[in-house]
């Protein structure tokens, strides 16, 4: 049986590490940018983001950063890392379901939980993923990067959020860089950056494009439903 837990940092380490392990499997679908693992630097990407996920779970108390997992028999099959604002309101920042374990449900039992909890609440995706999140009733708002914002209610303060520029800026992270650029080449580097930023312009692209239709249907919609009420 999949049970849903709740945890505030900082989370007991047993948990915590169970957590590094799932982010450590899908650091391509977390990263924004989603670096493929054949890119020379992956390893650096993946340090970077398991860097700023353990900061997360290690903050201390009041940290206003909540944990959702989804666990069966002890083995954490899911996770979805949160921020709450002073007020209550709540930005999903992560969500990550074991690959083995993935189309069984598993996300929509935290999400679930998270939407009957909390009144407003953002986060933001690729575009193919809005369509997930329209079912747990999220609304597309803005453009983040290649990412469509969605929201219930309307989000108004700010969540606790780590500086990622900063952390990445950390020694281990800088020395793994140099480590994983002198394994590879310059020219290898330099192709897989250009191919990524290719792919990531081209994603802002339709991100932008996807929501300007979304929107003109939404206004078109309440515009018939207008017509109908008189």
């Amino acid at each position: 049986m999949i049970v849903i837990n709740r945890a505030f940092a900082p989370v007991i380490q047993a948990l915590g590490e169970q957590v590094l392990d799932l982010v450590a499997e899908n650091v391509t679908e977390l990263v924004m940018a989603h670096p493929p693992v054949s890119h020379p630097l992956f390893s650096a990407y993946r340090l970077s983001l398991l860097t700023e996920i353990r900061a997360y779970l290690a903050r201390p108390s009041p940290s206003q950063i909540e944990l959702v997992t989804a666990a069966e028999n002890g083995a954490v099959l899911g996770f979805a890392l949160c921020g709450l604002s002073p007020s209550g309101e709540c930005g999903v920042y992560y969500t990550a379901v074991s690959k083995a374990r993935r189309n069984q449900g598993i996300m929509s039992l935290m999400m679930r939980d998270i939407v009957s909890r909390y009144s407003v609440i953002s986060l933001s995706c690729d575009v193919h993923q809005v369509s997930r999140y329209e079912r747990y009733g999220f609304v597309p708002a803005s453009v983040r990067k290649n990412h469509i914002v969605m929201v219930i209610g309307y989000p108004q303060e700010e969540t606790p959020v780590l500086d990622e520029d900063q952390l990445k800026q950390q020694p281990p992270i800088l020395q793994e860089q140099l480590a994983a650029s002198r394994r590879s080449t310059k020219r290898a580097v330099d192709q897989a950056n250009k191919a990524m930023k290719k792919l990531q312009k081209a994603g802002e692209g339709k991100a932008k494009q996807y929501l300007k239709q979304r929107l003109k249907q939404r206004a078109e919609d309440q515009q018939q439903r207008d017509l109908g009420q008189n």
